[in-house]
C-alpha cells in the first residue's frame, strides 16, 4: 500500500511539474511579442501555480481516500464542539468537545451491509448491526440501533435542526432524561439491542405510501446486559398520503429494572409509551410534531412539542422555532415549557455552525428556576 501511494504522489508532482513548465514557456512568448506585460505574466503564472497545487492536492486526497475507502470498508464520523450559556449555572459558561464518532460499514455480499459506530470522548459503541435489504419493501436489522419510536429519535444529531434533542423526546424515548438511565446510568440516545424489521409499502409514483417498523429489544439500552425475561416490543407505522407530508403513530411496550423514587431497591417496572407523528418536507421548509404519553412503573406522563423550519438560502442557512411541553407526573403537574429558537450555517456540506437560545418555564411542582441557556456548536463531519 505505501509503496502505491508513493507512485501516485511522484506521478502527480511530476505531470504538475511539465504542466507548468508549458504554461510558462507560452507566457514568455507572449511577453517578447508584447502581448502581455512582465507584471501581468508573472501574475498569471503565480495564479496558474497556485491552482495547479490546489488541483493536485485535491486529487491527491481523493485517491488516498478511495485506496483506503471500498465497498467492503468505509470509514467516517462526524465531532462536535459545543458552547453553553446558562443564566441559573453555577459555572454559566463552558465549552466542550460534545462527541466524537468513528464509523465504519460496508457490503459484505448482495443485500448484507454492516455498520459499527464508536463514540470516544465518554468511549462506548454505540451501534453495531447487520442489515439484510432484499427490497425497500423489507429490510432486516439485528443488533444495537436507534429503536423504531419517535421520527425525532431517526435523526442524527449532524442532521437534527436543533444541537440538543427536544426535553420531551430526551424523557421518553430512551435518552438522558428516560427512567432507563436509572437503570444503567447512562444516556441510551434512543438505542437498544434487539432485532427490526422496516421497509416502505405502496408506491404512488412520486412516494410510498406506508412506512413500518417493528422490533423486539433487550431493552437494556446501549451494552448492558439483560436484567429480566421480558422483551421490550415497538411497532411504528406513517402513512404519506401526500407526497412530502407524513403522519402516523405507535407504541412501546416492556420494562426497566431501577430503584423508583421512594423505594430502596431495584424492581422492574413498567415503561410503555404511546405516540402519534406527523412532519413535512419541501424543498424550504420542514414541520414536525410530535404527541407522545408514558406509564413509567404507575407515573403517568405527557410530551408534545412542535417545530417548523425554514431555509433562506437552500443548503447553506436556515432558522427555526421550536415549542416543547412536557409533564413528568401528570398526577401532580410537574410540568416545564421549552421555547427555542435557532439558525444553522452549513459552511460545507454536512458541517455547519449553529446557534441556539432556549427560554424555559418551569411549574412549582417542578422545583427548578426559569432559565435561559444560549447553545453555540461547530460541527465536523468527514
Amino acid at each position: 500500500m505505501k509503496k502505491l501511494l508513493s507512485m501516485l504522489l511522484i506521478i502527480t508532482a511530476c505531470t504538475t511539474i511539465y504542466a507548468q513548465d508549458s504554461n510558462k514557456e507560452l507566457i514568455d512568448k507572449l511577453v517578447e511579442k508584447n502581448i502581455l506585460s512582465r507584471n501581468e505574466a508573472d501574475s498569471l503564472l503565480s495564479s496558474s501555480t497556485e491552482s495547479s497545487k490546489s488541483t493536485s492536492f485535491t486529487h491527491t486526497v481523493e485517491k488516498v481516500r478511495e485506496a483506503f475507502n471500498t465497498p467492503y470498508m468505509q470509514f467516517g464520523g462526524y465531532g462536535l464542539m459545543m458552547y453553553k450559556y446558562s443564566d441559573v449555572n453555577d459555572v454559566k459558561h463552558t465549552l466542550d468537545a460534545r462527541v466524537i464518532f468513528l464509523t465504519m460499514q460496508g457490503q459484505l455480499f448482495n443485500n448484507f451491509r454492516y455498520f459499527a459506530m464508536m463514540e470516544f470522548v465518554k468511549p462506548t459503541l454505540t451501534e453495531f448491526y447487520i442489515d439484510w435489504t432484499p427490497s425497500s419493501k423489507f429490510n432486516l436489522r439485528v443488533g444495537q440501533a436507534k429503536t423504531p419510536f419517535s421520527q425525532e429519535n431517526q435523526f442524527s444529531l449532524t442532521a437534527l435542526e436543533s444541537i440538543v434533542n427536544t426535553r420531551s423526546v430526551s424523557a421518553l424515548a430512551g435518552m438522558g432524561d428516560d427512567v432507563l438511565k436509572k437503570q444503567n446510568d447512562r444516556n441510551n440516545i434512543g438505542r437498544d439491542l434487539g432485532i427490526k424489521a422496516s421497509g416502505s409499502l405502496i408506491n404512488m409514483h412520486t412516494h410510498d405510501f406506508l412506512e413500518y417498523g417493528i422490533g423486539l429489544y433487550q431493552g437494556t439500552g446501549l451494552i448492558t446486559s439483560e436484567t429480566n425475561n421480558s422483551k421490550d416490543f415497538i411497532a411504528n407505522i406513517m402513512l404519506q398520503p401526500l407526497k412530502g407530508f407524513r403522519i402516523g403513530g405507535g407504541g412501546y411496550f416492556g420494562e426497566a429494572t431501577y430503584i423508583k423514587d421512594g423505594e430502596t431497591e431495584k424492581a422492574d417496572h413498567v415503561r410503555n409509551r404511546w405516540i402519534v407523528s406527523s412532519d413535512y418536507k419541501s424543498s424550504c421548509f420542514y414541520a414536525r410534531a410530535e404527541w407522545i404519553k408514558g406509564n413509567d412503573g404507575g407515573i403517568k406522563k405527557e410530551g408534545i412539542h412542535g417545530v417548523g423550519l425554514w431555509y433562506f438560502i437552500p443548503e447553506k442557512l436556515n432558522a427555526f422555532a421550536k415549542v416543547d411541553y412536557l409533564n413528568m407526573d401528570k398526577a401532580i403537574n410537574s410540568e416545564v415549557m421549552d421555547y427555542t429558537f435557532g439558525v444553522n450555517y452549513y459552511f460545507y456540506k454536512s458541517c455547519r455552525f449553529q446557534l441556539n437560545y432556549t427560554y424555559s418555564d418551569y411549574s412549582n411542582k417542578w422545583d427548578a428556576p426559569n432559565s435561559n441557556v444560549v447553545l453555540g456548536q461547530m460541527q465536523i463531519v468527514f
